[in-house]
């Protein structure tokens, strides 16, 4: 990590000092949120700090799969050190790195398909299409059996698209190819969706039932390290995002809700401020 790096780390820590004066905690039950995990590529978590995360997680935390979480939080019985892990997207860099470290800490984890992504002829095309990360080739159907059952397979929508930026036969057609491709090569239905993007803003629709129907729940990017709140719905599950330069003690304090603070100024900044490309035109 070069002098910039190390300089926004030694802010970041400051920052979650004094997230951890003012908020008041009785613990955590983080749900991370990875995209990509591999050896070079810029915005990637490296494999060997994956590794040391997923020690650090095992070790202090009770991992379990992430059904068996929204289960806990359905039923009021979310118990401080439950924790989940998850990967957005479907990268190929998920089963050739991550999983090998997953598999030998026993480490159940939840990977969001996006389908199209999976079955594409032209991944490079179709990712800078639908803003994915660039450059990454998708899982193939036979790495994803394989994984399985250590790692499930949830819903991110058929095209990643913005959920809130589409009309309603658009979102339909989007979320049942989506469920009906995992199920035809799977065998079952995926019951947990990751809204792509993940902020308010990006699947906000009032009046509309389509999610509720179709999942038992649902993961936002939001940035929480606990949703035993009654006023966080099961659809609108926050998450710790994990990113390249977090070392283990960075991780550590976001999972112990550290940053939890400086997400709710994050979020509230987000709602103003430049939302960057979305996309509400290549779809189904």
């Amino acid at each position: 990590m070069g002098g910039g790096g190390l300089l926004q780390n030694r802010i970041k820590k400051m920052a979650a000092g004094v997230s951890r004066f003012l908020m008041a905690r009785d613990g955590s039950t983080p749900i991370l949120m990875y995209h990509s995990v591999h050896p070079e590529h810029p915005l990637a978590v490296r494999p060997e700090a994956f590794r040391e995360q997923i020690a650090y997680l095992v070790e202090n935390y009770k991992v379990v799969p992430l059904r068996e979480y929204l289960e806990a939080k359905r039923n009021n019985s979310l118990t401080p050190g439950m924790a989940a892990v998850t990967f957005d997207d479907g990268y190929r860099d998920n089963y050739r790195f991550a999983y090998p470290i997953l598999e030998e800490f026993s480490c159940p984890a939840t990977i969001f398909l996006v389908t199209a992504f999976i079955e594409c002829d032209n991944y490079l095309s179709f990712g800078k299409k639908v803003s994915l990360y660039p450059d990454l080739e998708p899982l193939s159907w036979s790495e994803i059996k394989e994984m399985h059952p250590l790692v499930e397979v949830g819903a991110h929508t058929h095209s990643h698209i913005q959920i809130s930026g589409v009309k309603g036969q658009v979102l339909e057609r989007e979320l049942t190819a989506n469920i009906r491709i995992i199920e035809e090569n799977l065998g079952y239905k995926p019951k947990i969706l990751a809204y792509p993007w993940g902020q308010p803003f990006d699947f906000t629709r009032s009046g509309c039932t389509l999610v509720q129907e179709y999942f038992q729940g649902a993961v936002t990017t939001v940035h929480n390290s606990d949703n035993r709140s009654p006023g966080i719905s099961p659809y609108h599950l926050r998450r710790v995002g994990i990113g390249p330069a977090d070392d283990i003690e960075l991780f550590a304090a976001k999972a112990a809700g550290d940053f939890d603070l400086i997400g709710l100024i994050k979020g509230i900044q987000a709602r103003w401020g430049k939302r960057g490309d979305r996309n509400t035109s290549y779809h189904l």
